[in-house]
């Protein structure tokens, strides 16, 4: 019995030690990161830190310092992560909160950051400027599409957005459209005794978001489109239910989009992955990998872009999409690609320049191949389109 004493006495005794160096470890290492902090050393605090972690010194201290740190050199995801460490610990963090809003804001994660803004108090949001219900964006876009094909007219197309937030989880998206494009069929017999040559339509796109935590997104999305071609009109309706996931450098999403096209059955399975190697928008990527099945048939189809910083408030940004693109879905389900002839390969180049603090335009060059359905011959499409974004 008296052993057994001795060896619980021996075993508390050494916890006890070991505590008190832990303690000691934790107290050199606030007291050194708070040197650096003051000293305004941002890059030599963050490798402190990330070494006293490594090292199993940890505190919410260090972390919001960190955080802190890498806001201030623009590691905007790498800031987020460290600031959601905080808040593992101290849910009541106000500071924390409000700078992971900030973070999530200049990535354009508008559902992580309202997310963070729900936890701040009345008088923080006062400050920033921020309510419950308000408006979070409007779009216009005007584009112009110019065939290598004297059997197609020019097109043309326009779209008119805006954004809602109707809680802090929730956001609403919604876009109406217009497509226009003379089609002419020199030499081809129409048995149906067919009039006209117009190919109009009308859309209606909402979409919601709905923030299930501070990085996880429940996405939801209608389209409607009002198609009238020579003496037809369609009218169809898609769906789209969506999962995104966000971690410290790469954004994970996986979405369905299903309905009736035109008389046609659609459903299209889409993973998505974004990447952010510098934790901010001055190097990105985006790879999009989506499975098109359209009545039966079906086609693979991949979309890879590049994006980057090049001047002060101008970014470029590269794209190129493979595979048979007819009535394939895009950006959520937002862009339809349901013309009359289908593009087989389609790249292009856009360029963002932030004009003050709410206005980002944007010009957008494409080229296509395409392929004319009734005389089965490959030609080339251009389009050329211009927006403005304005975010308040």
């Amino acid at each position: 019995m008296e052993y057994r004493k001795l060896t619980i006495l021996f075993a508390l005794l050494f916890a006890a030690l070991v505590t008190r160096a832990q303690d000691n470890k934790l107290a050199t290492a606030d007291s050194t990161a708070e040197q650096l902090y003051n000293a305004g050393n941002w890059k030599q605090l963050i490798r402190f830190v990330n070494q006293s972690v490594a090292d199993s010194v940890d505190s919410p201290a260090l972390r919001f310092k960190a955080g802190y740190a890498y806001m201030l050199t623009s590691n905007y995801k790498a800031a987020i992560y460290q600031f959601n460490q905080v808040l593992l610990q101290e849910p009541q963090n106000v500071t924390a909160y409000l700078y992971a809003y900030y973070c999530n804001t200049y990535i354009n994660n508008n559902n992580a950051a309202f997310y963070n803004a729900s936890h701040l108090d009345t008088a923080t949001l006062r400050a920033i400027k921020l309510s419950l219900f308000g408006l979070t964006d409007a779009v216009l876009e005007s584009g112009i599409k110019l065939p290598n094909s004297n059997e197609r007219d020019n097109g043309f197309f326009e779209r008119a957005g805006i954004g809602l937030r109707l809680s802090w989880r929730l956001q609403l998206d919604q876009s109406f459209m217009f497509f226009k494009q003379n089609i002419f069929r020199s030499g081809y017999i129409d048995y149906f005794n067919q009039t006209g040559k117009t190919d109009r339509q009308f859309e209606y796109y909402a979409k919601t978001k709905y923030s299930f935590t501070k990085n996880i997104s429940l996405l939801g999305a209608y389209h409607y489109l009002h198609t009238s071609y020579r003496s037809n009109i369609y009218q169809s309706n898609l769906g789209l239910l969506g999962v995104k996931y966000d971690t410290r450098y790469i954004d994970l999403q996986g979405d369905i989009n299903f309905g009736k096209l035109i008389n046609k059955t659609l459903k299209q399975y889409d993973a998505k992955v974004d990447f952010y190697p510098l934790g901010n928008l001055n190097l990105y990527t985006t790879s999009r990998a989506s499975v098109l099945n359209l009545s039966g048939v079906i086609h693979f189809i991949y979309s890879q872009s590049v994006g980057f910083k090049v001047l002060n408030k101008t970014w470029l940004e590269t794209v190129a999409t493979f595979g048979n693109q007819d009535d394939y879905l895009d950006a959520d389900g937002l862009y339809v690609y349901n013309a009359i002839d289908p593009t087989k390969f389609k790249c292009g180049e856009s360029v963002f320049y932030q004009l003050g603090n709410h206005a980002l335009l944007n010009l957008n060059y494409f080229y296509e191949k395409k392929t004319d359905i009734y005389r089965a011959v490959n030609y080339n499409q251009n389009s050329v389109t211009l927006g403005i974004t304005w975010k308040f």
